[in-house]
């Protein structure tokens, strides 16, 4: 083999590598439904703002993402959202959140959160549709938050991202997870 035939295989080499189309294992949204958009802006939100999310994005066995939470509170607190399931990337259905809050708080907000599961012993919880309860502290302004919220599972990690509110609480919560799956 001469030189030329060695560098014009090298050189073909490197362009199928660079050009052919590598198998990406992330969860693409479907472009015909509106709110598996949304979620994808979400993930790609949260991941743009929010580092630590990274490592949990590689590491889940599942996630449920949620574009927008509204929730209202002034000594009481309500919050709905709906948002989708992926599990092993793969959209594999709806989840609403509903929770009624009690404590100090005042104001209202819109965010977006991710839970992401371990594993799928943590996934199984949200599809049974179980009752949480949990404690917050945070305050929000604008599109800029600070929140604690105490982690009781250690398979289950939650990561809020402000969209946009005014609100400061320190309240004890219980939230409901509807999960509704897709039919194949």
């Amino acid at each position: 083999m001469n030189c030329k035939s060695i560098v014009l295989r090298m050189l073909v080499a490197c362009l199928f590598v660079t050009l052919h189309p590598v198998s990406n294992a992330q969860w693409q949204a479907d472009a015909d439904d509106k709110l598996q958009t949304k979620a994808a802006r979400a993930i790609d939100n949260i991941k743009a703002k929010v580092e630590r999310s990274h490592p949990f994005f590689e590491d889940a066995y599942a996630y449920a993402v949620w574009p927008g939470i509204t929730r209202v509170a002034f000594g009481f607190g309500g919050a709905y959202g709906k948002g989708i399931v992926v599990e092993q990337d793969e959209a594999v259905g709806t989840v609403s959140y509903w929770q009624f809050s009690s404590g100090i708080q005042a104001g209202a907000k819109n965010f977006s959160m991710i839970v992401f599961f371990k594993d799928k012993e943590s996934l199984e919880s949200l599809k049974r549709n179980e009752m949480q309860f949990a404690g917050q502290a945070g305050i929000d302004v604008a599109t800029a938050g600070a929140h604690g919220t105490p982690t009781y599972h250690e398979s289950v990690a939650i990561i809020p991202l402000t969209r946009f509110g005014l609100m400061g609480e320190f309240s004890a919560s219980g939230v409901k997870y509807r999960f509704k799956p897709y039919t194949q």
